[in-house]
């Protein structure tokens, strides 16, 4: 069944720690749908990458190890834990392996894993991390399911099922969707709803079939799966004849699609925007006080515009952008709280830009609130027709979605129609086509910081040109399609696994190798 994109689940989240949404947050959530997998103790916990894949040279500097091992435990992307997560495991007992070998797959980002407990479970499941902390449950016990983390899934493993999908939709409260899957003899019974089965229903099932595995987990998602999921608009061009017949805005439509995505009122849409800009205001203040992380590349960089502003070309707004997207970045690298917007690897340009500009224009803060919405729907196009995921389509799909995102924020902030947002963003994307992702050391901070930096100066440049009435000759959805075309053409070199590029330079070698980056699988 497709899933839509959500503002909150897709483009302004995960609020996180760790260097990677794709390979931290997504390897967390990952985890702790594993561990609901099981019933007894985890004692044993192995993971496969593929060595042509993304993550066989970035599941330790990008943490997607620490992840997966604190997602068993039980935490979540914001626990300060997660550092400790391995050596957490290994002190209660269990056995961890992680393993570069290969094996079939459609994906950079592939978890091919096994779990067994002290009750005798053994369980194998293959999972996606897809870009910006959303994941892909593709297989459990070699049966090809289907979970992205935002129902109740509720999996009967056996043999003579006597029940059809139209009883179970009858008998079960809060049902969504069902599969039935055979295969080797075996039946999968797979069940999606919006809340917890109680004992009673868990009890009718079993007497539906003989089970032999039973498997219930919870959502991992901040907004929740529909049962009918519907866009109120599928593409850009029809989001604004929709707004211009109410005379509405960008960051209405994002109230909006996102109170129907989620069924919950657009007044909890704005709070929840709301707590992620605190959030994102707060990392700014942490960073600026400095900030230091024993394993990172950098040090403190953002303090430096403050003491040498007298050297630095402009007036205030483009060393004040520059200062708080190096603030947000440093958040990020020392292992500190912050939103990945629309991924960790391009936290900073968003937040940084869009609140540089919102003081020096003295916004109030129900316009920078609206305005953070209004890059969130931005978001919404971009994950619905492209990806957020540098794995598949480089630096591009993640600085280069933040600044598109960005361009069409401005513009709300600053009072502009819907039009002329959507214009400006457009006009963002189309400057940033073809952006490779070589981080040195496959560690997310050179280029990455400087990539945030030149993407918040470019939706700047966009949402000026799109004020000023420029003509953006591509309209938002053909340079959507356009980019996600562009994205999937970049060399798997260029794409986030540092065989390429900056990353390969004597200079970078030399810092990989300073780190404990092994130099042949960077």
């Amino acid at each position: 069944m497709k899933e839509h994109a959500s503002i909150f689940n897709d483009v302004l989240g995960p609020v996180m720690i760790g260097p990677s949404s794709s390979h931290t947050a997504a390897s967390v959530r990952i985890g702790r749908a594993l561990r609901q997998m099981v019933a007894g103790k985890i004692t044993y916990f192995q993971a496969d990458f593929d060595p042509e894949g993304s993550l066989a040279a970035s599941y330790i500097s990008q943490c997607s190890d620490i992840g997966l091992v604190g997602g068993l435990l039980g935490m979540d992307p914001t626990d300060s834990r997660l550092t400790s997560a391995i050596q957490i495991a290994e002190d209660e007992g269990m056995e961890i392996l992680f393993r570069v070998i290969s094996y079939e797959n459609n994906h950079p980002n592939t978890y091919k894993m096994t779990i067994k407990t002290d009750r005798g479970e053994e369980l194998d499941v293959v999972a996606l991390s897809v870009g910006g902390g959303m994941i892909e449950i593709i297989e459990i016990d070699h049966f090809e399911v289907e979970v992205t983390g935002g129902f109740y899934e509720t999996l009967l493993f056996g043999n003579q099922l006597t029940v059809t999908e139209t009883e179970l939709a009858e008998k079960i409260s809060k049902f969504c969707f069902a599969a039935i899957k055979e295969q080797d003899g075996k039946t999968l019974l797979h069940i999606k709803t919006q809340q917890v089965l109680p004992e009673n229903e868990i009890a009718w099932l079993n007497e539906q079939m003989t089970v032999e595995r039973f498997i219930a987990f919870d959502p991992v998602l901040p907004i929740m799966s529909q049962k009918e999921p519907k866009m109120l608009f599928a593409t850009a061009e029809e989001m604004i004849a929709a707004a211009k017949k109410e005379k509405l805005d960008l960051a209405n439509m994002a109230l909006r699609y996102e109170s129907h995505r989620g069924s919950i009122s657009e007044e909890e849409v704005y709070q929840k925007a709301e707590d992620i800009l605190e959030i994102m205001a707060n990392g700014i203040k942490v960073g600026l006080a400095g900030t230091s992380y024993e394993d990172r590349m950098l040090g403190s960089q953002a303090p430096k515009i403050k003491a040498n502003r007298d050297k630095l070309i402009g007036d205030e707004l483009p060393a004040k952008i520059i200062e708080n997207i190096s603030a947000l970045m440093e958040v990020k690298s020392s292992m500190n709280v912050f939103v990945a917007a629309p991924t960790a690897g391009s936290c900073g340009a968003l937040p940084g830009t869009l609140i540089a500009v919102s003081d020096y224009q003295k916004k109030s803060h129900d316009e920078l609130v609206r305005a953070l919405l209004a890059a969130g729907m931005i978001g919404v196009f971009i994950a619905e027709y492209a990806t957020f995921a540098a794995e598949v389509a480089g630096c591009q799909a993640e600085c280069g979605s933040g600044s598109g995102m960005t361009a069409g924020a401005l513009v709300q902030l600053m009072g502009g129609t819907i039009e002329e947002a959507v214009n400006a963003a457009s006009m963002g994307l189309q400057n940033v086509f073809g952006m490779t992702c070589d981080p040195i050391g496959v560690r997310v901070e050179v280029p990455c910081l400087g990539k945030n930096m030149m993407c918040g100066m470019n939706a700047l440049g966009a949402a000026n040109m799109a004020l000023a009435g420029y003509d953006v000759v591509v309209p938002l959805d053909e340079t959507i399609e356009s980019f996600n075309k562009v994205g999937r053409m970049i060399p798997p070199e260029l794409r986030c696994t540092g065989h390429a590029g900056i990353a390969q330079t004597p200079s970078g070698l030399a810092i990989a190798e300073r780190l404990g980056c092994p130099l042949d699988c960077c």
